[in-house]
């Protein structure tokens, strides 16, 4: 009976040992599953804390920007617009380096999560839904149309982008490749929203321009790197057929919670304050990075306890 174990990933053969939720792994591929990721981790928090450093500079900076032309401020805000996605893929292939994540994945899944955006997401939301001229009704009614619409709408875009491009190959082989390619999905939609913001704005109000495109991608990235972490428990656990819409519904809430709340947290009377929003960003990313964190080192500890099996 325990020769006929196979590898879940490779086909290889298996030992009774490395079955997790019936689900058997070679020994390789098991301590794959369950290896640290400390270098994640150190490159996600410094990231978040650069790119908040970052925007408050830049924003301290456009205050004092007076005689730019239109054009000049729409490729300044066009370029501010990608430098967080830029920075982000920077640093996390620099902490990647010794086994990295085969870069057409990596692009594929951005790519097609940005694709998806534009061509379904914002057509949904602004044309099936026709959002923005029901939401601004009472604050129930754009709550729940944060969440329903918005959060929903993109939490199903980052996961037909992963899931269509890496979740059934054999590159997706650990649990944290979920959350990376959660998270490089999370971007994706993160830089077309940037993208269109600066467009449809031309350009003017270039400080909190860019503490909106910061935020947005703070958010995106830390809740699809959330649905990330669900996908990655389904694959390499026999978990539930629910388990899989449940992490998407739980991080679209969330998503579209923090979309409402963000406007909500920002407004002060009749004025916007974008660094309520900055700092609010910053929390919530660092926060969902640390649950993420305490996730999957329980995943690791249940896995690999006498009992865990």
């Amino acid at each position: 009976m325990d020769e006929q174990l196979k590898c879940c990933i490779c086909g290889e053969p298996a030992s009774p040992a490395n079955v997790i939720g019936r689900r058997a792994y070679c020994d390789r591929h098991f301590a794959q599953i369950n290896k640290p990721h400390m270098g994640f981790w150190r490159t996600a928090f410094l990231q978040i804390i650069l790119m908040g450093i970052f925007s408050a500079v830049i924003a301290v900076l456009a205050d004092n920007l007076h005689d730019l032309s239109q054009t000049m401020l729409i490729i300044v805000g066009l370029f501010l617009a990608i430098v967080p996605t830029a920075w982000w893929l920077f640093f996390f292939y620099r902490a990647d380096r010794l086994e990295p994540e085969p870069k057409t994945k990596i692009a594929a899944t951005f790519g097609l999560a940005l694709l998806l955006t534009d061509a379904v997401g914002l057509r949904v939301i602004n044309g099936v839904f026709d959002y923005q001229s029901w939401s601004v009704t009472n604050q129930l009614t754009s709550l729940l149309g944060s969440i329903l619409v918005i959060g929903f709408v993109y939490m199903a875009i980052e996961y037909l982008a992963v899931r269509a491009v890496v979740y059934n190959s054999e590159e997706f082989d650990e649990r944290m490749d979920g959350i990376v390619y959660g998270t490089t999905a999370g971007l994706g939609v993160a830089t077309l929203l940037n993208l269109h913001h600066i467009i449809d704005n031309q350009g003017v109000a270039l400080a909190p321009g860019v503490i909106f495109v910061v935020t947005t991608a703070l958010a995106q990235a830390s809740f699809g790197g959330l649905m990330g972490y669900f996908m990655a428990q389904a694959k390499f656990e026999h978990r539930p057929k629910w388990w899989v819409p449940t992490g998407v519904a739980v991080s679209a809430i969330l998503n579209g919670f923090f979309t409402w709340l963000i406007g909500e947290v920002s407004v002060s009377g009749l004025t916007v304050n974008p660094w309520i929003s900055l700092i609010f960003g910053l929390v919530v990313a660092l926060g969902t990075f640390l649950v993420l964190i305490a996730l999957m080192r329980r995943a690791n500890r249940l896995t690999l306890s006498p009992s865990g099996s």
